[in-house]
């Protein structure tokens, strides 16, 4: 593995193909939230298939809490899509049928010369893709257990979101978060802190869009701008609906 990929250093910011060969960046798969990045020998290894069966045992909750999960392997997209299918995973398996990446990383498992696959290495990267822990599964047992990544991302979002505490943040105000350049900051309509997260590009004007919608179709505009924080509140009229708006109520 290279030196530069341990904990303390962001992950490169790899682009390759999904199982639909539409090519994806890792930035846009983490999409600034946590991610599990899981490289993985391939559909043939029975250990892989119980490593990845565990990882979409996991996915309900982890999209539930804003993780996001993608998978590396050296097969080509047709087979990640089956091997996908399979599983009944829902996050993206990304291919690197060169082994371009897996030799610039430093990730071959080089003992197998039938396969060449990758190493069966997770990191866990935090939303700025910023290396929080690693862990290699040549042997089986070095993965990591689901609580172990629970705890990886309870710690992850405990740092960046001020809100892990509600009560203290919206009494006493915010300590910490997220360490970006530019932070953008979700509020109710009294200024209490919902989540946050880093904010790119050009600042907007007040009361301009600067957030995506909500659940509820309701714009999030930019109430006002506090040193390198941007704060924003939904505009718009209150909904006042007792439906729900999201697709999900309940783990399928």
């Amino acid at each position: 593995m290279r030196d530069d990929l341990a904990p303390g250093n962001v992950f490169p910011d790899l682009r390759l193909p999904e199982h639909t060969g539409k090519e994806l960046a890792l930035s846009e798969i983490a999409a600034g939230q946590p991610l599990v990045l899981c490289f993985v020998r391939g559909w043939w290894c029975p250990k892989e298939q119980v490593r990845l069966r565990t990882l979409v045992d996991m996915q309900e909750e982890l999209q539930r809490e804003y993780g996001k999960v993608a998978v590396v392997t050296v097969d080509g997209p047709y087979a990640n899509g089956a091997f996908r299918a399979g599983l009944g995973a829902a996050f993206p398996f990304l291919s690197d049928e060169e082994r371009r990446v897996a030799r610039e990383l430093d990730l071959l498992e080089e003992t197998d010369a039938k396969h060449l696959p990758f190493l069966p290495y997770t990191f866990l990267l935090d939303s700025l893709r910023v290396v929080r822990q690693v862990w290699c599964g040549f042997w089986f047992w070095g993965n990591p257990t689901p609580e172990e990544l629970r705890q990886g991302l309870r710690q992850i979002t405990r740092e960046e979101q001020p809100s892990f505490e509600p009560q203290r943040t919206w009494r006493e105000g915010a300590r910490g978060g997220i360490a970006a350049e530019r932070v953008w900051i979700k509020e109710d309509a009294e200024g209490r802190e919902i989540q946050r997260g880093a904010f790119e590009g050009a600042v907007p004007e007040i009361g301009e869009p600067a957030g995506g919608e909500g659940v509820d179709g309701r714009p999030w505009l930019l109430h006002r701008v506090d040193g390198n924080e941007l704060h924003l509140r939904k505009g718009g009229a209150p909904d006042t609906s007792p439906l729900v708006k999201h697709h999900i109520t309940a783990p399928r």
